[in-house]
């Protein structure tokens, strides 16, 4: 969340940077502002990817398909991979002199785009069976968090990460279409649906996981649903005190 907070800020003074001067012809401007907006939103992603782990160790890992750790290695292995191409196809592109080389540096990007959106839709597709599962066995689930799980608060902070996603969802399958229209297409120069569609999802997903932060609203529990990759031991409280 730091990470991607902090590359939002930076791609933003890139932007007031090129609005002072859109023809630097260094292009330093341009990169600074290219490769931060792009890539942040997937640090936003990786965030919602390890709280599905620690929720699904609330609930109980009997009721999963997979593993905590398995849900966390397949997002955000994906998210990573997302992230390279997206910096790289930024990096080409920002500092492109032929057109050839731009156009490469803009297949890259929206190869990196393409995979972002691919994992989002496939991590809201496992999100849904997980909830089937949850809705299917009801007398299966944890006793020890109960209290938890049943509190409006935590209700409140799955409803806010469930529009975190929907929100960067909709980030991605903008920017898809925006880069697969080149720099100079009408989407890249409409200022309004970038505002919308870009910054104002941002501030949606982010003021949600932060307003709903998942070490509040977990009520002290966050460490109890912690897991480990070896064996996927599950720490209980008394365990974590220890």
């Amino acid at each position: 969340m730091s990470l991607s907070l902090t590359g939002e800020v930076v791609g933003y003074i890139g932007r007031i940077l090129l609005n002072k001067n859109p023809f630097d012809p260094t292009g330093n401007d341009f990169l600074l502002y290219l490769v931060p907006l792009t890539i942040s939103p997937a640090f936003l992603s990786a965030a919602i990817y390890l709280c599905l782990a620690c929720i699904v160790v609330i609930y109980g890992e009997q009721l999963s398909r997979f593993k905590p750790g398995t849900y966390t290695i397949i997002f955000c292995g994906c998210d990573i991979f997302a992230l390279v191409l997206q910096a790289l196809g930024g990096g080409i592109a920002s500092g492109a002199k032929t057109q050839s080389k731009l156009q490469l540096g803009i297949n890259v990007m929206l190869a990196g785009l393409s995979v972002q959106v691919a994992s989002l839709t496939l991590f809201a597709l496992m999100c849904a069976e997980f909830a089937w599962r949850l809705h299917s066995h009801r007398n299966a689930w944890r006793t020890d968090h109960a209290a938890i799980y049943n509190s409006r608060l935590f209700k409140s902070f799955l409803i806010g990460l469930c529009v975190a996603t929907l929100t960067i969802f909709i980030r991605s399958v903008f920017r898809v279409a925006e880069v697969s229209g080149g720099f100079h297409g009408p989407l890249a120069n409409n200022q309004v649906s970038f505002m919308v569609l870009e910054g104002a999802m941002i501030v949606v997903a982010t003021s949600c996981l932060t307003g709903l932060h998942p070490g509040y609203c977990f009520q002290g529990a966050w460490h109890a649903a912690d897991f480990s990759f070896g064996k996927g031991k599950v720490l209980d409280e008394d365990t974590e005190m220890s």
